[in-house]
């Protein structure tokens, strides 16, 4: 491998390689026997290495050429290290490079400083060469990690972005064919799942498999966030064009409600202790033996239902109540109530509650995501079991929303 040396200026120096491939690291010291110490170990590893001796100096060579990592020492004329990564952390271009911090200050006070500044870790002088190898390795491969991950929701997001803008168009100019519409629909749906679901894998990847700083995780874990509310509302767009294809299939299968209500919550406990609300269930005594039906399509409206009521509830408890209310053709009805004590809803909303795209806050600056599907295809499933879906709400009260099954009492 061949080095080339390149004189900048009478201060620095820059030494690259013609294996453009490997991560170049950005040294900032101003002691000329560090530089070296830290060129000779990095270089016989097959990293790429920039030389420079003074924060200023090292914040131009960064935006001529942005470096895949940076080790920068605290105590220099000028900028110090802290400055120096603020600096950085201030242009737009050079912010995500991590930074590792070298310095003979080993005190507690001084990492906390580092880290403060934006530094993602701190390295002690007189260093180990194996252990500095190891940080810098592993901390070039989670800014790889980060930035393919970008890259690749970025390129997922502007496909979906295009063939979402594709379907609205298609769907204004064939409002007269319903056919057509829900064929429509239908396809790009699925086209939509396999990307939306290497985004969700990849980033599970690297919040589990990876050890991320508490920023890397943050950011991970929105990533994450945002992907799963997408992946809800492909499945609600996919399962509103199968009702009008009448391609919803009636599994029956035996099973107990209280475990249908108690793996729901399980679902949901994360979202309810973030909101810091209480959770609580009343299930008629009689409804603890085993009853036949759609069990599936229990799971998936008493889920939106549990889903609508924590988004819209700030602090309170929400209950889940199960019970029965009278037979019908040999068959059980059960009625659930998902009860909570969120904004409420004017009796003008309640009117198209459950019609496709209908919100109850239905303005641009609304605080409430979604896209309005989740309640019209709760009514839709409901529907296709034989029951009913409602609500009862007065404006500020709270909500109560139920829907009623006939289930089948096994012999």
């Amino acid at each position: 491998m061949t080095y080339v040396l390149e004189k900048l200026d009478t201060n620095s120096i820059t030494l690259t390689t013609q294996m453009k491939d490997k991560p170049l690291v950005l040294i900032i010291d101003d002691s000329p026997v560090n530089l070296m110490l830290l060129y000779n170990i990095l270089e016989k590893h097959d990293l790429r290495v920039v030389l420079a001796n003074s924060g200023e100096q090292g914040l131009t060579l960064a935006k001529q050429s942005p470096p895949d990592i940076v080790l920068l020492d605290v105590i220099m004329p000028g900028w110090d290290g802290y400055e120096t990564c603020r600096r950085f952390k201030q242009d737009a271009s050079l912010e995500k490079i991590p930074i590792l911090f070298l310095s003979a200050l080993g005190d507690t006070e001084n990492k906390v400083r580092a880290l403060q500044a934006g530094g993602v870790d701190y390295v002690s002088k007189p260093f180990q060469k194996e252990e500095l190898l190891a940080r810098v390795e592993t901390h070039a491969e989670l800014a790889h990690l980060r930035q393919n991950l970008e890259r690749e929701v970025t390129n997922q997001t502007e496909r979906i972005q295009l063939l979402y803008e594709a379907l609205q168009l298609s769907y204004d100019k064939a409002e007269q064919a319903s056919i057509l519409k829900t064929e429509f629909l239908r396809n790009i749906s699925h086209e939509f799942l396999t990307p939306m679901n290497i985004v969700l894998g990849m980033t599970e990847m690297l919040i589990e498999d990876t050890k991320l700083t508490e920023e890397q995780h943050h950011l991970a874990s929105g990533v994450m966030k945002a992907s799963q509310q997408l992946m809800d509302i492909l499945t609600n767009m996919l399962n509103f064009s199968q009702q009008f294809k009448r391609e919803f299939e009636q599994i029956i299968t035996q099973f107990q409600v209280h475990e249908i209500v108690n793996q729901v919550i399980k679902r949901f406990s994360s979202n309810v202790q973030a909101k810091q609300l209480q959770i609580t269930t009343e299930i008629a005594p009689q409804l603890y033996t085993f009853l036949s039906g759609n069990r599936d399509y229990i799971d998936k409206v008493l889920s939106k239902l549990i889903d609508n009521a924590i988004k819209f509830t700030q602090k309170g408890q929400i209950m889940i109540r199960v019970q029965t209310e009278k037979n019908r053709d040999e068959k059980l009805l059960v009625r659930f109530e998902v009860i909570d004590t969120g904004i409420g809803i004017t009796e003008e909303k309640q009117v198209d509650l459950f019609d496709i795209f209908s919100q109850v806050d239905g303005s641009s600056t609304r605080i409430y995501d979604g896209m309005g599907m989740g309640l019209a295809v709760a009514k839709m499933l409901t529907e296709s079991m034989g029951g009913q879906i409602g609500v009862n709400s007065p404006s500020g009260k709270g909500s109560t929303f139920w829907f009623n099954v006939p289930l089948k009492v096994p012999d």
